[in-house]
């Protein structure tokens, strides 16, 4: 078609309008690439794919590919073998999910809606990723101690050196040598370092290295 006619119609403000529905950037250039048809048959059924996608909405409104993202550029980095972080991972996980949905959703419905089953049964599942990625890192982005045994074992080994640290902090504090020049019997952190406030006049009283002091100068954190 003559894009002189499609410019005389205003083509790319109807192209825009329609752009304006979709849910992100892919499906946002599949509908700004939108061209006429001239064949009758190939304008006959798109009327009908349309006549079907309008028909589903209206009798199953619940039904949407929330949760999609476009994760080409997470595809495409993951394809050079970039790292992934754990939330571009649950993008991944998500898109998947919201398209096992439609997917399914569709088949069910299939001779409702022939020609929207026929486009769905190409969406690929992959459950087998979906479930590692479900394995490996929560909903908030958490890795979790079943990625691996080496994480959970390093996991365990950090746990275990905390609780040591903090018994010996609290003896520390609690002894005769200590609580005399405690601003608070409390332990706290200054720089991810773990440190007991004493006042700044027992400097040198109780050995360690000084971290940081409060605001006033008044307590020092060792």
């Amino acid at each position: 078609m003559d894009t002189r006619y499609l410019h005389t119609l205003e083509y790319d403000k109807i192209l825009e309008r329609l752009a304006q529905h979709t849910s992100f950037s892919a499906s946002r250039e599949l509908a700004l690439a939108l061209r006429p048809a001239t064949d009758p048959a190939e304008v006959r059924y798109r009327q009908q794919e349309t006549s079907e996608a309008r028909a589903f909405q209206d009798i199953r409104p619940d039904v949407s590919v929330g949760g999609a993202r476009d994760v080409r550029p997470l595809v495409r980095r993951a394809y050079m073998g970039a790292t992934l972080l754990p939330a571009e991972l649950l993008e991944l996980r998500e898109t998947l999910l919201s398209g096992r949905t439609l997917k399914r959703t569709l088949a069910r419905l299939g001779s409702q809606f022939p020609i929207l089953a026929n486009h769905a049964q190409w969406i690929e599942e992959c459950t087998d990723l979906v479930d590692e990625i479900g394995r490996c890192i929560n909903d908030r982005g958490d890795v979790l101690d079943s990625a691996s045994p080496a994480l959970a074992r390093i996991r365990q080994e950090l746990a275990g050196a905390r609780d040591r640290l903090m018994e010996r902090l609290q003896r520390l504090i609690a002894s005769s040598e200590v609580a005399p020049y405690l601003q608070e019997a409390l332990i706290t952190q200054r720089g991810g370092r773990y440190v007991i406030p004493i006042r700044a006049e027992a400097k040198g009283r109780v050995q360690g290295i000084v971290h940081d002091q409060s605001a006033s100068g008044a307590t020092l954190f060792i």
